[in-house]
C-alpha cells in the first residue's frame, strides 16, 4: 500500500508540473490574463505542498529540497524512481 500511495503522490506532482509548464507558456504571451495568473498560483502551491509531503516521506525529489542534516542525503536515498523504503534525517 505504501508503495501505491508513493507512486500517486510522484503522478500528482508530474501532473500538477506539467499543467504548471503549460500555464508559464501561455503566460508568456498572455502576461495579463487574471484568471491564467489564478490558475498558476493555485497550481504552485499544490505542486509546492505536495513536493514538500513527497520528500518528508519519502526524500527529496531534487536538490532544492535536500535537509542536509549535516550531511548531504541526496545521495543516500534511493532516487524517485527507484524501489525504496523511507528516509528520515537524523
Amino acid at each position: 500500500m505504501m508503495k501505491d500511495d508513493r507512486e500517486k503522490l510522484l503522478m500528482f506532482i508530474t501532473e500538477v508540473s506539467f499543467a504548471i509548464d503549460d500555464c508559464v507558456l501561455y503566460l508568456d504571451t498572455h502576461p495579463e490574463d487574471k484568471q491564467a495568473l489564478e490558475y498558476y498560483d493555485t497550481y504552485k502551491k499544490l505542486r509546492k505542498q505536495s513536493v514538500a509531503e513527497y520528500s518528508k516521506l519519502y526524500g527529496p525529489l531534487t536538490d532544492e529540497d535536500v535537509n542536509s542534516c549535516n550531511y548531504w542525503a541526496w545521495v543516500r536515498d534511493p532516487w524517485p524512481w527507484e524501489v525504496a523504503g523511507r528516509s528520515v534525517c537524523r
